[in-house]
C-alpha cells in the first residue's frame, strides 16, 4: 500500500510537469528541449498506462504496456552508463543498478510474450496508449539515441542533462511497480480474459502441472478445453491454471523492479568526479548491448495491434 501512494505522487508531479511543458507550448532550445521533451512523454506514458488499463483493457494494452516499460529499462541502463561514464552519476551505484534493471527489462520482456499469447486478430490496442508510447518512443530517441543506435555517452550528455535525467528515469521504476500490481490484478480477477484454446491447452496443462507438483489436487483429471475447440482454436474464457502463469509473471517483474529500486536508493549526482576518456569508457549493461528493444524502430516483433 506504501507503494501505491508514493506511485501516486510521482503520478501527480508528472502531471504537472506535463502541464508545464503543455503551456510553454515549445520549451527553450538547446540541451534542456530533449529531456523536457522526455520528461514530459514519461509523466504523459504513465498517466495513459494506468488509464488504459483501468479501464477493461484488451491483452494487447498488456502487451504494449511490458514492450514500453521494457524499453524504459534499456533507455534507463543507456543514460545512466553514460552519466557514469562521464563521472556525473554515482559510478559504483551504477555498477550495482545495472544487472538489477537487466532482470527488470528481461522481466518485462517475458511478460509481454505471455500477454502476447491471449491476442487474437480482432485484439485492438487502445489508440491513446498507442500515442502514448508513440510519444515516449519519439523522446529517447531525441535524447538518447543517433540515426542507427543508441547514442555515445559524449553524444547524450550534449542533448541532456545527465544527472537529471538519471534520477527522473530511475524514478519512473516506482510507478513501474505499480503498473505491475495492476497487470497482476487484471491478470488475477479481470472476468473478460480468453485466449485461443490451443494456448490455453498448452498453458493450463503446464501450470495445473506445477500446481500438482506442488501438492494442489484440484487439478488432476480436469479438462481445460474440448477437442473441438482445439480443432477450431475456439477463442475460450481463461481458466485459473492459465492465469496463473500471468501472475507468476507480473510478480517476477514486480520483485525485479523492487530489487533495482533497492540497488538506487542510494544513486546522487557527484560534484566532482574524474571522467572517462572521450565516448566514456565503462562497460555497458548487457540490457543495452544485447537485449534492447531498439528505438529506431518501433515496431520490431511484429506489426503494432
Amino acid at each position: 500500500m506504501i507503494a501505491r501512494f508514493d506511485a501516486v505522487e510521482q503520478l501527480a508531479a508528472g502531471f504537472l510537469a506535463v502541464q508545464r511543458f503543455d503551456a510553454a507550448d515549445q520549451p527553450a532550445t538547446g540541451r534542456g528541449r530533449p529531456a523536457m521533451r522526455l520528461e514530459a512523454a514519461l509523466a504523459a506514458w504513465e498517466l495513459q498506462a494506468h488509464r488504459t488499463l483501468a479501464n477493461q483493457p484488451d491483452a494487447a494494452d498488456l502487451v504494449r504496456v511490458a514492450r514500453v516499460q521494457a524499453l524504459l529499462t534499456t533507455t534507463t541502463v543507456v543514460v545512466s552508463e553514460a552519466a557514469a561514464g562521464r563521472g556525473e552519476i554515482d559510478a559504483g551505484v551504477i555498477d550495482r543498478v545495472t544487472p538489477a534493471l537487466e532482470s527488470v527489462q528481461l522481466a518485462w520482456s517475458r511478460s509481454a510474450r505471455r500477454w502476447a499469447e491471449l491476442t487474437t486478430p480482432a485484439s485492438r490496442t487502445d489508440p491513446a496508449l498507442v500515442e502514448a508510447a508513440s510519444q515516449l518512443r519519439a523522446a529517447i530517441r531525441a535524447a538518447a539515441a543517433n540515426q542507427t543506435s543508441w547514442a555515445t555517452p559524449d553524444e547524450i550528455a550534449a542533448w541532456i542533462d545527465l544527472p537529471a535525467t538519471v534520477m527522473t528515469l530511475h524514478r519512473s521504476l516506482v510507478d513501474s511497480v505499480e503498473l505491475t500490481n495492476v497487470a497482476r490484478e487484471i491478470a488475477a480477477d479481470h472476468p473478460g480474459l480468453a485466449a485461443p484454446a490451443r494456448i490455453i491447452a498448452m498453458r493450463a496443462q503446464g501450470e495445473a502441472e506445477v500446481a500438482i507438483e506442488q501438492g494442489e489436487t484440484r487439478f488432476e483429471g480436469v479438462r481445460w478445453v474440448t477437442p473441438q475447440q482445439i480443432a477450431a482454436n475456439q477463442v475460450i474464457p481463461l481458466p485459473e491454471p492459465a492465469r496463473r502463469g500471468l501472475i507468476n509473471a507480473a510478480t517476477d517483474v514486480a520483485a525485479a523492479t523492487n530489487r533495482a529500486v533497492a540497488e538506487a536508493a542510494h544513486l546522487r549526482p557527484t560534484e566532482q568526479a574524474p571522467r572517462a576518456g572521450a565516448g566514456g569508457g565503462r562497460r555497458v549493461g548487457r540490457a543495452a548491448a544485447d537485449r534492447e528493444i531498439p528505438v529506431h524502430h518501433p515496431n520490431r516483433g511484429g506489426p503494432p495491434r
